[in-house]
């Protein structure tokens, strides 16, 4: 069934590709939950944390077990064989063991939520790195972009001011400006080549798709807009919501449940069995069971007097167990609250930075336009010229960069919120 999944997934990459439709964020992000190896071995672990689950229970549950034997004795030289049959069924049964049966299926049902609980940050993972890839991709597409009209017009640039300078209209000193502005952009723009290239492997390999030889299509760029929550309402939904915290604050359940069970150890346990059986010299027919059969009832109350220290050391050994839980998950709780005072603060200063940058951009717009008009008149150097395209350059590349900067930030934020991977399920 997967298998097919994932053919009508990559078929459906095939179709979008031929009819020239972008493939949008959310459906890179489901191609790469349908695709990545490390989902199905999340799930595959969900899987064997429900068997043992299940398994627990026979901790509370009664044994039956049934037997029917065959033996035969010779003895000696002699012809004397002795053959002798047997049957029975018994049934046995922990009555009371201070709770370590409950405490075996409360921790069965624990490490069940702790599975599905790294199957969700496993995927959150996954969503993750098709979003950072993605935006990076784009990010790196529009600098690219940028990086070859200027490496065009520099070029361009430079005929032209080679030619006046033949002609002797411009000094040498305008002629190696142009020289040193069209070397700066030949190799701005083999840098953005590289950096595409890299990204767009990166944003195949997090979709599963980086040894599937299929061409995808992605848009030029894409809009940005978000909206920062405020410290105190992100905490609580971090501290609710993060599956690395809440699988550290599930491991401190386990630790406590370890406590109970090995003080268990320590204290009497009673246990009871009962049973039927015969013996026969021949075969054992249900006449002859219901005629012979033998009772037997057992009773077994068990105190530990002495093991070697084992039962007191597993008490302390469990203590120091839960310690260590708690103080990770503390620790980790602190860093995760650092982590998300810095992403809140870094999302509130690209919501300044942007207006800014965006104004910054026009302004150098304008005043390459007047810089060129300025040129062509006679009434402004090349020098002048190239310092207007240059910050040009640079305020549209840091827009560009400044956008997907936040845009991923977003998406790290929503995954420390333990919001990403619900957007999917």
């Amino acid at each position: 069934m997967r298998k097919i999944i994932k053919f009508l997934s990559l078929l459906a990459i095939v179709l979008s590709t031929i009819v020239a439709q972008s493939l949008s964020i959310d459906e890179c992000v489901r191609i790469a939950l349908d695709n990545k190896s490390s989902i199905r071995v999340a799930e595959q672990d969900v899987k064997i944390a429900k068997l043992n689950q299940f398994s627990s229970l026979s901790a509370i549950l009664p044994s039956v077990s049934a037997t029917n034997s065959f033996r035969e004795t010779t003895y000696g030289n002699s012809s004397n064989i002795v053959e002798q049959y047997s049957a029975g069924i018994s049934l046995s049964q922990n009555i009371f063991n201070f709770g370590s049966n409950l405490q075996d299926v409360r921790g069965g049902r624990n490490n069940l939520l702790i599975s599905k609980l790294q199957e969700r940050g496993t995927r959150a993972n996954i969503i993750f790195n098709v979003y950072s890839s993605y935006y990076q991709f784009l990010k790196d597409s529009e600098l690219l972009e940028i990086a070859s009209k200027d490496f065009s017009l520099s070029e361009k640039q430079l005929e032209l001011v080679e030619e006046q300078y033949n002609l002797g209209a411009v000094s040498k000193t305008d002629f190696l400006k142009a020289s040193v502005r069209f070397g700066t952009a030949k190799s701005n723009l083999l840098s953005r080549k590289l950096n595409k290239d890299n990204s767009f492997n990166r944003l195949l390999n997090s979709m599963g798709l980086i040894d599937s030889n299929i061409s995808i299509q992605l848009p030029k760029k894409v809009d940005i807009f978000f909206v920062v929550p405020s410290y105190q309402e992100a905490l609580a939904l971090m501290i609710s919501n993060n599956p690395d915290l809440n699988i550290l604050d599930r491991q401190i359940v386990s630790s406590k449940i370890n406590v109970q069970q090995s003080w268990a150890g320590l204290l009497p346990s009673v246990r009871l069995s009962i049973g039927m059986n015969a013996v026969s010299d021949a075969s054992i027919s249900s006449e002859f069971f219901n005629d012979n059969y033998i009772k037997n009832a057992n009773l077994t109350f068990s105190i530990p007097i002495f093991t070697g220290s084992r039962n007191s050391n597993n008490v302390q050994i469990s203590k120091i167990r839960l310690n260590q839980s708690e103080s990770r998950y503390g620790s980790a709780l602190k860093d995760s609250k650092v982590d998300l005072y810095q992403l809140i603060n870094t999302l509130n200063n690209f919501q300044e930075i942007i207006p800014i940058q965006e104004e910054v951009l026009k302004s150098a717009e304008e005043d390459l336009k007047l810089a060129q008009n300025k040129y062509e008149l006679g009434s402004a150097s090349i020098l002048e010229f190239l310092d207007a395209q240059l910050a040009l350059i640079q305020a549209s590349s840091s827009l560009i960069t400044t956008k997907y900067d936040a845009a991923i930030q977003v998406a790290n934020l929503d995954r420390l919120l333990g919001t990403l991977d619900k957007k999917y399920q």
